[in-house]
C-alpha cells in the first residue's frame, strides 16, 4: 500500500511539475493618467524589467487582455513619454507570486502624482448568474483625499457596494453583483452633485471587470474605462443647467421655475399659465425622473381644491405631458401638450445659474 501511495505521489508531483515550472505573473495594463491636454500628448512607452512591454500607450488605453510578464520573483515597471528617455513613473514590484494582476498608470503630475498603481486580480468564476465587479478612483481632479472622494451610485442615487466615500486611488473588491444592464454615476460624497454618469451597459453572467473613474476635468474629460474593453460611453451628468424661472417673451405672463435633483436624475418644476379656455390663472407640477443633463419628459399635473394657508382638499390629478430640452443654460425648448391642446415654447433663462 505505501509503495502504491509513494507512486502515485510521484506521478502526481511530476505532472504538476510542467504547471509550476511555467505558472505566470499575468498583468493587464491601462493608461490612466491624464497629464497632457491632447491625447497624442499623453503617449508613452511602458518597459518592464528595462525592455519596452507596450508602445504608443495613450490614455484610456488598456491591453487586450493579459500580458504575460514571466515567472514569479521581482517586476521593474517603468512609463517613459514617447520619444523620451525620461522616466515619469518607476516602480519595483517585488516578490509577485505567480497569478493575475491590474497595473494603472495614474495621476496628472500636478494635482496628483503620477504612480503606478498595482491590483492583486481574482479570476475565480463568479456563482451562476452573478458578476464580479471592481471600482476604481482614477481621476485626478483634487489635490487632496478629501477633495477627490466621490460615492459610486446607481441612476436613482442609491449608493452601490457601500462605495459612499472613495479616494483616489481607492479600489474597491469585487463585488458579487446579479448579470443586468446596470446604469452608473459617480457623484460627491453626498450625492448631491453628479461627476461621470454611465450609459447603461449590460453585464453578462460570468463577466468579470474592474471598472475605473478616469480624467480630472482639465487636461482630459471625466469619463470611465474598462478592464478589459477599454472606454465606456457617459452621458452628461445631471447637474444645475436646467435651474432657473424661464419664460417665453412671446407669452408675456407665463413661465416655468426649473429645478435639478441630481441624486435621482430629475428635474422638478411648476408651470404658470392659464386654462386652455384662457381666462382662469392655472398652475401645472411638472416632475420627471429620467433628465440626462439636457432633455427631460413630464408629467404634467394639475392641483385644485385647496384653500389659501388651510391643509388638505388638494386634488391632483394627470393632465398632460411634456419635455424640456436644453441648448444652453440660457436658451430651451419646451413643448406640451394638454388634453387636445399642444404646443412648443422657445424659452428664455431669466436667472441661469453661475
Amino acid at each position: 500500500m505505501n509503495t502504491t501511495i509513494r507512486i502515485l505521489g510521484g506521478l502526481l508531483l511530476a505532472a504538476l511539475l510542467p504547471s509550476i515550472a511555467n505558472a505566470q505573473v499575468r498583468a493587464q495594463i491601462g493608461h490612466l493618467a491624464p497629464f497632457a491636454n491632447t491625447l497624442n500628448g499623453t503617449s508613452v512607452t511602458v518597459r518592464v524589467n528595462g525592455q519596452p512591454a507596450i508602445q504608443n500607450f495613450r490614455f484610456g488605453d488598456v491591453t487586450n487582455g493579459y500580458v504575460n510578464l514571466g515567472p514569479a520573483g521581482n517586476y521593474l515597471v517603468e512609463v517613459l513619454p514617447t520619444g523620451s528617455s525620461t522616466v515619469a513613473i518607476t516602480a519595483t514590484l517585488n516578490n509577485l507570486a505567480a497569478g493575475d494582476y491590474t497595473l494603472l498608470a495614474i495621476g496628472n503630475g500636478t494635482l496628483q502624482p503620477l504612480s503606478l498603481l498595482a491590483l492583486s486580480d481574482d479570476n475565480t468564476a463568479p456563482a451562476a448568474g452573478q458578476v464580479k465587479v471592481r471600482v476604481v478612483h482614477a481621476a485626478p481632479f483634487g489635490a487632496t483625499d478629501a477633495a477627490t472622494a466621490v460615492s459610486i451610485r446607481t441612476d436613482a442615487g442609491d449608493v452601490v457596494g457601500g462605495l459612499s466615500s472613495v479616494p483616489f486611488r481607492g479600489a474597491s473588491p469585487f463585488l458579487a453583483l446579479p448579470a443586468a444592464t446596470y446604469d452608473l454615476k459617480v457623484a460627491t460624497p453626498d450625492g448631491r452633485t453628479n461627476l461621470i454618469d454611465l450609459v447603461p451597459v449590460n453585464l453578462t453572467a460570468g463577466t468579470i471587470i474592474t471598472v475605473a473613474a478616469v480624467g480630472d476635468g482639465v487636461n482630459q474629460p471625466l469619463g470611465f474605462v474598462a478592464l478589459p474593453g477599454g472606454r465606456l460611453n457617459t452621458e452628461t451628468p445631471v447637474g444645475v443647467r436646467g435651474n432657473g424661472h424661464w419664460f417665453d417673451p412671446a407669452t408675456n405672463g407665463q413661465g416655468l421655475s426649473l429645478f435639478a435633483v441630481p441624486g435621482s436624475n430629475g428635474l422638478v418644476g411648476t408651470w404658470y399659465t392659464y386654462a386652455p379656455s384662457g381666462g382662469a390663472q392655472r398652475w401645472y407640477t411638472l416632475q420627471s425622473s429620467n433628465f440626462d443633463g439636457t432633455t427631460a419628459t413630464f408629467t404634467v399635473r394639475s392641483t385644485q381644491g385647496g384653500a389659501l394657508g388651510l391643509p388638505g382638499g388638494v386634488q391632483i390629478t394627470d393632465v398632460g405631458t411634456a419635455s424640456f430640452t436644453l441648448s444652453s443654460t440660457t436658451q430651451a425648448t419646451f413643448s406640451w401638450t394638454i388634453g387636445t391642446a399642444t404646443g412648443t415654447s422657445n424659452l428664455i433663462n431669466l436667472v441661469p445659474p453661475q
